[in-house]
């Protein structure tokens, strides 16, 4: 066979093989970006049903506290507002959240740079709302212990030490976990998800 004709029937081939392995890449790419849009649309979901139930709890803490904790007088009116402040707070820290991760969704970067950030600030976010979570458990349940001490909080000193350390167990026991399996059912999920899609897209970029 001529070698020239050898030569171009191998450029042939590579060309037609390229030409293939490049619509399967864009076909892939496709149909990950469509599974991200998914899982992302899920998500976003989940944000608004949260948002949604910390609005919804605000003027159950008002009625709940002014109403059955009339044994620190006027100091239940500062209790509540403190309670809805940290309600508050916890909103703006899922909106500025919420932001953090559906920017990316306008913007025009590679699929790859966008997942790989989402699941960057998702990552971050379930980490943060775990500790905040903690935190507001810690604080509530504290402030409960004193306010059924409040007429008497020197001599109720030993029971006050008992309760925080039944505190202390409830926590390990049941919030710690309870607070780790409400994040996976509600966003840890989608974060599986979009993991999945960017290591998919990744291996298939390296193949080709």
């Amino acid at each position: 066979m001529d070698i020239d004709k050898l030569k171009g029937a191998w450029k042939s081939y590579t060309d037609r093989l390229e030409e293939h392995g490049s619509k399967n890449t864009g076909e892939l790419r496709e149909i990950l970006s469509r599974k991200s849009e998914q899982s992302l649309r899920k998500l976003r979901k989940n944000f608004l049903i949260e948002a949604g139930i910390n609005l919804a709890a605000i003027p159950m803490v008002l009625v709940i506290v002014i109403n059955q904790f009339g044994q620190v007088g006027d100091h239940r009116y500062y209790l509540s507002g403190l309670l809805v402040l940290l309600l508050l707070a916890f909103l703006g820290f899922l909106y500025n959240s919420y932001i953090k991760i559906y920017r990316y969704e306008h913007l025009d970067y590679p699929l790859e740079q966008k997942l790989e950030e989402q699941v960057e600030r998702l990552r971050r976010f379930m980490k943060n709302y775990a500790v905040i979570g903690y935190i507001l458990y810690f604080i509530v349940y504290i402030v409960s212990l004193l306010v059924s001490a409040y007429d008497n909080v020197t001599g109720e000193l030993p029971r006050l030490g008992v309760g925080l350390l039944i505190g202390v167990g409830l926590f390990f026991v049941l919030i710690r976990p309870l607070i780790r399996y409400y994040l996976k059912r509600l966003y840890g999920r989608h974060l599986d998800s979009l993991i999945q899609y960017l290591k998919e897209l990744n291996e298939e970029t390296r193949v080709w």
